[in-house]
């Protein structure tokens, strides 16, 4: 399968502390996490042929990612199995004030990945790029790698999907900026988070905000907004759009999901408007169950949520 939309970065598995303890010690359970993976398999969810490119290290977890994507109909034909770095893992520890994540993902494959590692030809058939942020912190030569696949893919009429997801942990913040700005000029569609946006620019203002992202000449902005739902924004307006009404158990992968979900409907319909709604309850969904992924709703029950 080609896939119409790819994305580019690291997948990641997941444990999560539960309550249980053996011998002193919490048991975990294992899931699976990376923003990349998160929103492709949302996209694959909502019926888009949906891919991923990275690397993952030639063990366990690897092969346990691979059945993951076979199970959600995402392509992993570009990712390649490294026996240079191991996969990467990051561990949750809920509390009273939400989430701590921790992460051993050092050397990892995806973070090894290059620019010659990139699947050219698979990139110049796709209809949609997607990358992050996140993609750009993990190393070097993927950063290299990230900007390379945006060049092959504007050159080729794919457009350049951007998530500004901020993690300070991986990365300095006056390095982020530079980096992010600099990269937001290859970028068709982007997907900043208010909170993530106002350390980024240094703005308050929502509007303020989503001017500064269209004046890097992207064609979509959609500033999602958590609880408060999104704005969707292009040079000529912008709408807001309400947030689907759940109840809120783990918010986990809701930005990833609300992305893949989004471009998925986006690429079917050409309607952004739609895409947009659509999306937002696919974000509701998933901050209705535990975990990055097995909340994500299915197109069925998105169609029929619609209002």
């Amino acid at each position: 399968m080609q896939p119409d939309i790819i994305a580019l970065g690291e997948p990641l598995i997941e444990f999560v502390a539960l309550d249980e303890t053996r011998d002193g010690a919490p048991l975990h359970r294992q899931g699976f996490g990376g923003d990349i993976s998160n929103a492709m398999i949302a996209a694959a969810r909502q019926g888009a042929k949906a891919g991923v490119v990275s690397a993952v290290g030639n063990d366990p977890f690897g092969a346990a990612l691979r059945g993951l994507w076979q199970r959600e109909g995402v392509d992993a034909s570009a990712v390649i199995d490294s026996d240079a770095g191991h996969t990467g893992v990051y561990f949750v520890q809920p509390d009273a004030s939400g989430r701590s994540f921790s992460y051993a993902r050092k050397g990892s494959a995806a973070s090894r990945y290059a620019r010659d590692d990139l699947p050219v030809e698979a990139i110049k058939a796709a209809k949609i790029l997607h990358v992050s942020a996140i993609s750009q912190a993990i190393s070097g030569s993927m950063r290299d790698a990230v900007r390379e696949a945006a060049r092959i893919a504007r050159g080729a009429g794919t457009q350049v999907s951007y998530d500004t997801n901020l993690r300070l942990n991986l990365w300095p913040l006056e390095e982020a900026k530079a980096e992010i700005e600099a990269f937001s000029p290859l970028a068709d569609i982007v997907f900043p988070s208010d909170d993530e946006a106002r350390l980024l620019t240094g703005l308050e203002d929502v509007n303020a905000i989503i001017d500064f992202y269209l004046g890097f000449g992207a064609k979509l902005v959609c500033l999602k907004r958590g609880e408060a739902g999104a704005v969707l924004a292009s040079p000529d307006g912008r709408t807001t759009i309400a947030p689907h009404p759940t109840t809120a158990v783990d918010s986990t992968g809701a930005g990833d999901a609300y992305a893949g979900a989004f471009l998925a409907y986006y690429l079917e319909t050409g309607n952004a408007d739609l895409a947009a709604r659509r999306a937002a309850i696919v974000a509701a969904g998933t901050v209705s169950g535990l975990g990055a992924i097995d909340p994500i709703p299915m197109r069925e029950a998105v169609l029929a949520a619609e209002v």
